[in-house]
């Protein structure tokens, strides 16, 4: 079948065809998603799965985007995958530096200001029970205030590398503090 013969099943609505196509081309998608994506948990696992079917329902929603004068569906979809698991990788970028400051101000923001120096203290201590160099990365940007990109370059990592460590680093961390405020909260009823 030539790309024009696929081109016109799919402007048509062909939804026979369109299923043969989602199981022919899915788990090439996939892994194209996974390799931009990293499939290491399963919050990344549904990213790469929703990048999948975004694809889909793009080609579904707009097939009159492809164009076989310009490569196969193989290729245009590839391409899509590719394009569509960026922009979901920024995203969550921006949202997770947008985010990292979080913990230091809601941690912050019910401790009266004669005990602000404690609660710095326990924030800082949190921190130091984590291991190199995520502990050195959060440290650079929570006390230092760094941009993610002075990191990388003051510490010699790759952008991906300061992201995960900031990422996870902010999990444990938040995981932490949430148990000490339960501690806290346990011990002023005792």
């Amino acid at each position: 079948m030539t790309d024009e013969e696929v081109r016109k099943r799919i402007i048509a609505g062909d939804e026979q065809f369109f299923d043969q196509l989602m199981d022919q081309y899915s788990k090439l998608l996939w892994a194209v998603a996974a390799t931009i994506l990293t499939a290491k948990n399963s919050s990344q696992q549904m990213d790469i799965e929703e990048v999948v079917s975004d694809v889909f329902l793009r080609l579904w929603q707009q097939p009159e985007k492809y164009k076989p004068s310009k490569g196969s569906i193989k290729s245009y979809l590839v391409v899509m995958t590719k394009s569509m698991a960026l922009n979901k990788l920024k995203s969550k970028q921006r949202h997770q530096h947008e985010n990292i400051s979080e913990i230091s101000e809601e941690y912050l923001s019910n401790i009266p200001k004669a005990e602000e120096e404690i609660a710095w203290q326990e924030l800082y201590d949190a921190v130091m029970l984590l291991e190199e160099p995520t502990r050195r990365i959060l440290i650079l940007r929570f006390f230092y205030e760094m941009k993610p990109s002075e990191i990388q370059s003051q510490l010699g990592l790759s952008s991906k590398e300061v992201d995960n460590r900031l990422y996870r680093g902010k999990k444990k961390l938040q995981e932490f503090l949430e148990y000490r405020k339960f501690i806290n909260e346990v011990n002023t009823y005792e």
